[in-house]
């Protein structure tokens, strides 16, 4: 009778080691494919972004002098020259031709960034808006009325 209860014991206790060395290496494997997937993840989420729009400071490109239609107090002017000019790495300014009918508009300086080198446009600035597309060399331009004295006005036209 001792020697059947040792004989289970040391079943007993093969089967208990038998047991713990699966598990081991379940937990060894399981941890190692935790480890490849968040590698792959870390990998795949870098390619993502490869693809999405990067901001630039470069801004340049939206300099000089633009030449279309502007539109004062529900009057249009053809021909309307007006001129961008650089006033910090990432803010434009905006004015019109000097000694026009038009040239009363309020100059305006617009914060803005350059959006993969596919255009260069502000955003949620009181000031109104504007957009340079780079590869049509064309900007729309909305100022807002931002004190009693403002002219405001909406230009659409192409670099010269």
């Amino acid at each position: 009778m001792d020697t059947s209860v040792k004989l289970q014991g040391n079943l007993y206790d093969l089967k208990l080691k038998n047991f713990k060395m699966k598990r081991s290496i379940q937990t060894g494997l399981k941890s190692k494919l935790m480890v490849l997937a968040l590698l792959g993840m870390v990998v795949s989420c870098s390619k993502d972004n490869d693809g999405s729009p990067k901001p630039s400071s470069d801004i340049q490109a939206a300099v000089g002098t633009f030449k279309g239609k502007i539109r004062v107090a529900e009057q249009d002017y053809f021909n309307a020259i007006v001129i961008v000019s650089k006033e910090g790495n990432d803010k434009l300014k905006v004015a019109a031709k000097t000694g026009e009918n038009y040239s009363a508009v309020t100059p305006k300086v617009f914060k803005v960034q350059n959006i993969s080198n596919i255009h260069i446009s502000s955003s949620g600035i009181s000031s109104g808006s504007f957009t340079y597309t780079m590869d049509s060399k064309e900007v729309q331009i909305s100022t807002n009325k931002e004190a009693a004295t403002d002219v405001e006005f909406y230009f659409e036209g192409t670099k010269q």
